[in-house]
């Protein structure tokens, strides 16, 4: 996590009010990478409402600014995802996972087809965020 981040992030609902307009979550595939490294194949983006969410016991809910859900750009299954600014500037990286598995930000897919591993995003298929554990591993 960036210093702006940590820094947003004390108190609270910090974070939410720092991402402001045009922030987005952009799903990715593969190994995570250190803290702001290179980006692996974008499966998925998300452009964050505003305020982004809100904060309620340890958990920090996204609130996608679509309701409707985003569109999948490429099929694959997320690992992991980065918070960015509207500017593209690096917030925060995440694990991710179906909403039963152990990633840090849940995401649940509209309609999958069954027996399918439930983090895959499937190009044009929609997705949606759930929810978000703050800090640690």
């Amino acid at each position: 996590m960036n210093v702006l981040a940590i820094n947003a992030m004390l108190g609270g609902p910090g974070l939410v009010a720092f991402l402001g307009e045009g922030a987005r979550f952009l799903a990715c595939d593969g190994l995570k990478p250190a803290d702001g490294g290179a980006l692996t194949t974008v499966l998925a983006a998300a452009e964050l409402a505003v305020p982004a969410g809100g904060v309620a016991d340890g958990l920090l809910a996204l609130v996608q600014k679509s309701a409707e859900g985003d569109m999948a750009l490429v099929t694959g299954i997320a690992t992991w995802g980065r918070i960015v600014l509207a500017d593209g500037t690096w917030v925060i990286d995440y694990t991710v996972s179906g909403p039963s598995g152990a990633g840090q930000i849940k995401i649940t897919i509209e309609n999958p087809p069954e027996g399918d591993p439930e983090g895959k995003l499937y190009a044009g298929g929609l997705f949606f965020l759930g929810e978000v554990v703050i800090g640690g591993e």
